[in-house]
């Protein structure tokens, strides 16, 4: 797998996306999407593809079909080909029974299950049910299932109740009659009503006469068909040789095959000409109706076991007589899965691939509980869902609880429950690496609410898979955190590094400018939009460290001053940024068009007067930010200023009322100029002028005091969003 092309149209929210990813010098990318961007869009159509569900890819909302066309290295890819992790699925629970076998175990139960199904072949021919069939496009199975529901199994398979079917006895053989003849639901309703049970009654009531009179027949103990059971004994043993006979009450004597049969027809022949039998075949007229006809005219004998009391024992012999009848095919898979059996006996779960799976788990990531498989055996056999049980330990006691009471009892956390999740994938996800067959995994933000120690947890897990070579990633996340450990932990290749871009309502996947910090990449190029998206940052560096004052006043008062409208602000230049950019940065080889005399502010706004919705940096929605922060104050300030009105404030914890000169004296040495502002300002603002300045509040403070870690919000911000709030701002300035 060396390239992967992808062209979307209409996947659940994405209108266009065309890209091909090239796997040929590294198996992963990465891509920073925030949120509402592509991200899920991208991992549900994957999961349809590998669900086989292709043909339901579409915009949900709008109701129109979508188009998926995915190409591995020019092929179609198919299903099997790729394997999706979700952020979260609550009721994902991965089918861990590849997990429980290995080595001897594993070639045993290829036998087994090659064993069972030729003895179901089998009985679907006796039957007429199927193995399996397609019902509104889905796959039903037919056969198994009804078998297990006839004989109440509580253990859900065929090879788990061997041992039962072996045993069991049963009073008559109706091997040549099929199941689904009788049991057909158009066909039952008619056996089961009143006119049909009447008419049984009254068959049987006759039966019993026509064998009361024959004197070696007796109801219940030999009847006709179990004087057939024994004539077919009897012919099989060669029992007519050196003058044996067979003596019959009422002085019958029978001495050769021939004669026995004639005896069988007499009886047989009396008990179809009773009108109570044409009249129970006068109730079969349709089509299906007329197979159970001819049925009962072949086996009178069966008409007893119509009865609704005995349909349920009537099933039962259906299958146990298909079963004899197949007794070769049953013997050698009973024989098989005997053998089966002792070896899973002798298995401990500590050597299986999913006991290594539950330690990588537990190794890595913390969790309250432990876990252990309860049903081995039908786990093993993938016969029957994987029962896991948890166990709990309080000082020293543990209980025990199965996967559907701890849902019930909803104790874990949600960071938990996700723990259990990502341990379902790492099961599936173990299989994969076993198979070496090559997947693409799409990782859908895997780590999102997971604590540190987990979250690094998953990153090691995915550097592990990063280096199988039949595994090939694409990992999703909308935190850039996230994004930028995961790149680097991975040794992700620079131009496997993406990030999201949104034009036209066409997705475009661009290489990720930053890949690490932001402000390496600025002070690489200090030009002018670099150097004012610095501040900040060196305003941080300056709050940790250590004041140089090489501004002749505190610096970090200094550049504060450009971050809030102060006295000084507008007549700070270019030369005074240069030495303290020297000091702090070690650099301060500012571009050619820097105009050292120019006023930082005035630069400020000219070029956020230049920025469209196409300057999405980081640096631009900067620099938008902190235009808006001064255009904002700049308008509370001149309104306060003018202001005849008393105003309220808290300094501490002390309340002061008083006029805007002293509330303006308090603004200018508070901690949070622009709080405190708004607080005055919405005292005099209309309703809309108020709620104008809240969004300012909202958007721009954390993103203007900003440091390496925090500028994650801004990245998922669209620039739009500042764009319309900063000409929201100019006009009310009235710029």
């Amino acid at each position: 797998m060396n390239k992967v092309s992808v062209n979307l149209t209409n996947c659940f929210g994405i209108d266009k996306l065309e890209y091909e990813f090239d796997f040929s010098t590294k198996n992963v990318y990465s891509i920073y999407a925030k949120n509402g961007s592509m991200k899920t869009s991208f991992a549900n159509t994957f999961q349809k593809i590998q669900q086989g569900k292709a043909n339901e890819i579409c915009d949900r909302i709008f109701e129109i079909p979508g188009n998926a066309i995915v190409k591995i290295d020019d092929k179609d890819i198919e299903k099997k080909d790729v394997f999706v992790i979700k952020s979260y699925e609550a009721e994902y629970e991965s089918d861990i029974s590849s997990l429980l076998i290995k080595g001897e175990l594993k070639e045993s139960l290829k036998e087994v299950l090659k064993s069972r199904d030729k003895l179901l072949k089998s009985l679907e021919k006796n039957s007429g049910l199927k193995i399996k069939r397609t019902s509104q496009g889905k796959t039903v199975y037919e056969l198994e299932p009804t078998l297990l529901k006839d004989f109440s199994f509580s253990e859900q398979s065929v090879l788990l109740n061997l041992e039962y079917l072996k045993s069991e006895k049963y009073e008559i053989e109706f091997s040549d009659i099929m199941y689904s003849t009788i049991f057909d639901t158009s066909v039952l309703k008619k056996i089961k009503s009143d006119e049909f049970q009447n008419g049984i009654d009254a068959f049987i009531k006759k039966v019993d006469e026509i064998y009361s009179s024959f004197d070696f027949l007796e109801k219940g103990k030999l009847t006709l068909p179990k004087l057939k059971e024994i004539r077919k004994t009897i012919e099989k043993d060669n029992f007519f040789v050196k003058g044996n006979n067979l003596n019959l009450n009422g002085g019958i004597v029978i001495s050769d095959v021939n004669t026995l049969d004639s005896t069988l027809f007499e009886i047989e022949t009396k008990l179809k000409a009773l009108s109570e039998l044409k009249d129970i075949e006068q109730l079969l007229s349709d089509a299906k109706g007329m197979l159970l006809k001819d049925v009962i005219e072949t086996h009178t004998d069966i008409i007893p076991y119509l009865k609704i009391s005995k349909l349920d024992d009537l099933r039962k012999i259906l299958w146990l007589s298909y079963i004899a009848k197949n007794k070769v095919f049953f013997e050698e898979l009973y024989a098989k899965y005997s053998k089966f059996s002792n070896l899973i006996d002798e298995t401990t779960i500590e050597d299986t691939p999913w006991k290594k799976s539950l330690s990588i788990f537990k190794n890595r990531f913390t969790v309250p509980f432990d876990m252990e498989v309860i049903n081995l055996k039908g786990a093993v056999i993938g016969e029957s869902v994987p029962q896991v049980e948890f166990s709990f330990e309080k000082n020293g006691n543990i209980k025990k609880i199965d996967r559907t009471r701890l849902d019930e009892l909803d104790t874990l956390s949600q960071g938990e429950k996700r723990a259990l999740y990502l341990l379902n994938i790492i099961f599936d996800l173990e299989k994969l690496k076993a198979e070496d067959k090559e997947v693409l995994l799409i990782v859908d933000d895997i780590a999102d609410s997971f604590d540190y120690k987990n979250k690094y947890a998953i990153i090691e897990y995915l550097y592990e898979l990063s280096n199988m070579n039949n595994i090939k990633m694409i990992i999703l996340s909308h935190n850039f955190d996230f994004y930028r450990a995961v790149s680097s932990r991975l040794s992700i290749l620079r131009q496997n590094r993406l990030e999201v871009m949104l034009t036209n309502n066409t997705i475009n996947l661009h290489e990720e400018k930053y890949q690490k910090q932001p402000f390496v990449a600025w002070k690489k190029k200090l030009n002018k939009e670099n150097i004012i998206a610095l501040i900040p940052f060196v305003r941080n560096l300056i709050e940790y460290g250590v004041d140089k004052k090489k501004s002749g006043q505190d610096d970090f008062l200094f550049l504060t001053y450009l971050l809030h409208e102060k006295t000084p602000t507008d007549s700070i230049k270019f030369s005074d940024l240069k030495l303290i950019y020297k000091e702090y940065l070690g650099k301060d080889n500012f571009e050619a068009d820097v105009n050292l005399s120019d006023s930082i502010t005035g630069c400020l706004y000219n070029i956020c007067d230049t920025l469209t919705e196409n300057n999405n940096l980081l640096e631009d929605k900067i620099l938008l930010s902190m235009s808006i922060r001064h255009k904002a104050e700049k308008i509370m300030l001149r309104e306060i200023s003018s202001s005849s009105s008393i105003f309220e404030w808290e300094d501490g914890k002390i309340k002061n009322r008083d006029n805007n000169t002293t509330f303006l004296n308090f603004v200018d040495n508070s901690d949070n100029q622009t709080k405190n502002l708004i607080l005055g300002y919405k005292q005099i603002a209309t309703e809309d002028n108020a709620k104008l300045m809240s969004e300012v509040s909202i958007m721009t403070s954390e993103n203007i005091h900003l440091n390496s870690f925090m500028y994650e919000p801004l990245l998922d911000m669209d620039i739009q969003e500042l764009l319309n709030l900063y000409q929201r701002i100019k006009t009310l300035l009235g710029e």
